[in-house]
């Protein structure tokens, strides 16, 4: 994981789209949402699209967390550090054609958030 959030409020991009195989929840899933995000949706600024050019340590693999992947970041939250505690962070994992879901990390429950909201989002890498 990144050692720091990417955005402070960005929003999730293409509201009122469905994005065709963005609706990965596994572990490991969250790089290939990231790729059908980016190939469908080509809005920039938006939180994949943040993760997907994000050149940080030397590497440029970076995508937003699945929908699991975010769960992992939450339980491990403290090790990880640099999280804000009192803010929503964004998934890769869409919910429909409006929403999406977001972590919430005081308590680490999940919402169905519309894709305008603006949240936080935190980068991942596979190694």
């Amino acid at each position: 994981a990144a050692p720091n959030d990417q955005s402070s409020g960005a929003k999730w991009g293409c509201d009122g789209t469905m994005i065709s195989g963005a609706d990965g929840t596994a572990i490991g899933t969250g790089a290939q949402n990231t790729i059908d995000i980016e190939a469908r949706c080509t809005t920039t600024g938006i939180a994949a699209d943040i993760c997907a050019n994000l050149i940080l340590g030397g590497y440029s693999d970076w995508y937003l967390p699945s929908k699991n992947e975010l769960s992992k970041l939450y339980s491990n939250k403290n090790d990880i550090g640099g999280f804000s505690n009192n803010d929503v962070y964004w998934c890769s994992t869409e919910e429909n054609d409006g929403s999406s879901e977001g972590l919430f990390f005081n308590n680490g429950v999940y919402y169905t958030t519309p894709k305008y909201y603006s949240m936080r989002v935190r980068a991942i890498r596979n190694f």
